[in-house]
């Protein structure tokens, strides 16, 4: 089963933004390029304002992957630099997911390419009743109606969905008692204004979508841009 590693970041107060994009995008991410089991590199910054005001995510072959001791030795090899950012930082929060099947294929097909992702995504946190029934409607919810309709939004590009398998963060903002929820979709997007298309705000104004959205213990919206890509070497 694939999986995809999901990190939130923030600087901070003490780390200046130059000094960790500096660190992020030509020692952090770079060391991750010729690890086994990992097959994309993306970075994304805040366009909603809020924070953390950058995410990455690395699809991988395997959530079994961060597990490996090439990932996990990652940590005991730290740079002097990256030790005095990481005990520096705002928040660096990991988090582990298997992919949902079955996948919506995005739009381009086959041609879809990870090292160009759609300009924008869209990530969408939700937790759920733990009611009878509740979790499966969920899921059929999202699977058969919700994602067909938002590919018909324009501007659509590719819709994915997780579920998590573990997760940690790190940083003075961190908050030790507050876990991630379940599940985690991730659309991609060519433009910033999705949401203010006629046919978004009819996938989420159906009988259907309401009913799903009411039985949502959490439910966040973030919106990011699209910073840097790598490919493998």
């Amino acid at each position: 089963m694939a999986g995809l590693l999901f990190v939130y970041s923030d600087p901070g107060s003490a780390v200046s933004q130059d000094e960790f994009n500096d660190w992020y995008d030509n020692e952090h991410v770079p060391l991750r390029i010729p690890i086994p089991g990992f097959q994309s590199w993306s970075r994304w910054v805040a366009a909603d304002g809020q924070r953390p005001a950058y995410t990455a995510f690395y699809d991988l072959s395997s959530p079994d992957v961060v597990a490996q001791p090439v990932y996990a030795g990652l940590a005991d090899t730290r740079s002097e630099r990256e030790k005095s950012i990481i005990s520096r930082i705002g928040l660096l929060d990991r988090r582990t997911y298997e992919l949902h099947e079955p996948v919506y294929p995005p739009k381009a097909g086959d041609a879809y390419d990870p090292a160009k992702p759609g300009a924008y995504i869209s990530v969408i946190e939700v937790e759920v009743k733990q009611e009878p029934g509740v979790e499966e409607d969920f899921n059929k919810w999202y699977d058969e109606e919700h994602i067909p309709m938002l590919a018909k939004v324009p501007g659509w590009v590719r819709s994915r969905r997780f579920v998590l398998v573990n997760s940690g963060a790190v940083g003075t903002e961190a908050k030790a008692d507050e876990k991630p929820t379940k599940y985690l979709t991730i659309h991609e997007w060519e433009g910033p204004d999705a949401s203010s298309k006629e046919e978004f705000k009819a996938a989420i104004e159906t009988e259907w979508a309401k009913k799903n959205i009411a039985n949502a213990t959490r439910f966040n919206v973030r919106l990011f841009k699209l910073w840097r890509t790598w490919e493998k070497q």
